[in-house]
């Protein structure tokens, strides 16, 4: 019987990936992370294009300082002392509701009595939103306890969709509620928990990082590294090899077998089911759920260099909400660019001017789909031209909000949800990972055990999403390895 080489093997390098090395790590286990990319990072991924740096799919955070809802997390991985730009107090977001702007402070008070003011006749329903806000990020870590039960989870069986329906009266100040959309994707069943965390977060206080996402996937790997863990990129998991007892004995990548007592992927939960060969110990109807999950939207990304000393750097994110509905909203093709976030790329030396601004705007795999089997940097003039058009209508689109934009841009290029499928392996270009539903909490909000029973699972598909749902999901999957709550 072969020896295994480490205690766990981790499949995958993002933040998900890195997050579950380091903890195992800290807990003693050997652990081999396997990434086949040729750098980490995964979403958290940083690209420079003419000495401008852009990300792939990381632009702002909420609560990262001591006192807020993600500090534990952000010290227990050493992530505290790097160099986190905090978005303006008084403004963090600069928010367009069908031509109306508006100006959100950090704060919940101020958040709260802002609100008030702008609409004074749903006060009482504001502090039924401030009090689950407030609710959540207090007891955010109750869901690390090992014997935690979701479905006992009042938050999660409600959708924030009827929460807001019940609470608030006015649309206009329910879509001003739904500010941190980008953040998440809103579907009727979205759940009151996974919507509220995230407005909460960055209602605490939101920021930039100075070197993108990737200075946070580099220090963890880092990280890694000193406490001698072994991180291996341009490795593709194809298959795993089971012993005759249904475990799994190693990682095949090509001609190398990465042996050990237990593995984690952290690569969409589809494709890791995908990995084991037909058994008896993985049943049919356990692989067509799988294959069935639903994948939230990807985003259509407008990437711009701008011309030196023309716009202005804006310390916070400007979102545009211009659709009538944002909770059944269409990202096809055909539909036209009405809802974007805009990021103010965050120098390595603070400027008065911006130099990189990234366009965001949602957008389905099926505006995509009919180039899926095209090949990365040879695919046809059609798709160019998609992106053009695409590109075309945001700029327009943002520049009712920035004076002078176009004529300041000096180059442009364009990312789609089959471009991050491509970069970072999600299925779809998903950029929330699996679509979760209230009505469905045991279908979409998976568990990090599998059938294989020394094979577990993480990343933002399993129940929440972003920085801080996938780093969550992190330590909860290690405390079930672990047999110990973590954190």
């Amino acid at each position: 019987m072969t020896t295994p080489e480490y205690d766990i093997v981790v499949i995958g390098g993002g933040l998900s990936g890195l997050s579950c090395a380091y903890t195992l790590l800290k807990e003693g286990y050997s652990v081999c992370v396997l990434e086949q990319g040729h750098i980490v990072g995964g979403a958290f991924q940083s690209f420079n294009r003419r000495g401008a740096r852009f990300d792939t799919g990381f632009h702002y955070v909420g609560g990262v300082r001591k006192g807020e809802m993600m500090y534990p997390l952000i010290s227990y991985f050493g992530l505290d002392n790097l160099p986190w730009k905090r978005l303006s107090d008084e403004c963090f977001l600069e928010l367009s509701v069908r031509g109306r702007m508006f100006r959100l402070r950090n704060g919940f008070d101020n958040f709260r009595n802002d609100l008030v003011k702008e609409f004074p006749d749903e006060a009482d329903g504001i502090d039924a939103v401030i009090a689950v806000l407030r609710d959540i990020s207090d007891h955010m870590y109750d869901s690390l306890a090992l014997d935690w039960n979701i479905i006992d989870s009042d938050w999660f069986t409600t959708s924030a969709y009827e929460f807001l329906q019940e609470h608030i009266k006015s649309q206009l100040l329910r879509d001003v509620l739904c500010a941190g959309a980008f953040t998440t994707e809103l579907t009727e069943t979205l759940p009151l928990y996974s919507f509220a965390q995230s407005l909460a977060s960055f209602i605490q206080g939101s920021y930039r990082m100075s070197g993108g996402g990737q200075r946070i996937a580099d220090t963890l790997a880092s990280e890694i590294e000193a406490l001698g863990g072994t991180i291996i990129t341009c490795t593709k998991v194809s298959s795993f090899a089971l012993s005759s007892d249904g475990r799994i004995e190693a990682a095949i990548c090509g001609r190398k077998r990465f042996t050990a007592k237990q593995f984690v992927s952290t690569i969409h939960p589809t494709l890791t089911i995908g990995l084991i060969p037909e058994t008896p110990f993985v049943r049919k109807i356990y692989r067509k759920r799988m294959a069935a999950l639903k994948n939230s939207v990807g985003m259509f990304t407008t990437h711009l260099l701008i011309r030196k000393d023309t716009i202005p750097y804006r310390n916070c994110m400007l979102a545009i909400h211009g659709s009538d509905d944002l909770w059944h909203n269409s990202f096809e093709a055909q539909d036209p660019v009405r809802e974007m976030l805009v990021n103010f790329n965050l120098q390595e030396r603070e400027e008065p001017f911006v130099r990189d601004i990234d366009l965001l705007t949602p957008m389905s795999w099926d505006a995509v789909k009919e180039w899926a089997d095209t090949v990365r940097g040879h695919r046809p003039e059609s798709y160019e031209e998609f992106k053009q058009k695409k590109a075309r209508e945001s700029i327009a689109l943002a520049e009712q909000y920035i004076p002078q934009l176009e004529e300041n841009i000096e180059r442009i290029w364009t990312s789609t949800p089959l471009t991050y499928r491509d970069y970072t392996g999600t299925v779809e270009g998903s950029a929330f990972g699996v679509r979760k539903s209230s009505k469905n909490l045991m279908g979409t909000m998976l568990s990090p055990l599998t059938p294989i029973d020394n094979l577990f699972i993480s990343g933002q598909s399993m129940t929440l999403h972003g920085m801080l749902g996938t780093m969550m999901s992190s330590i909860r999957t290690c405390s079930i390895i672990c047999k110990k709550r973590i954190l």
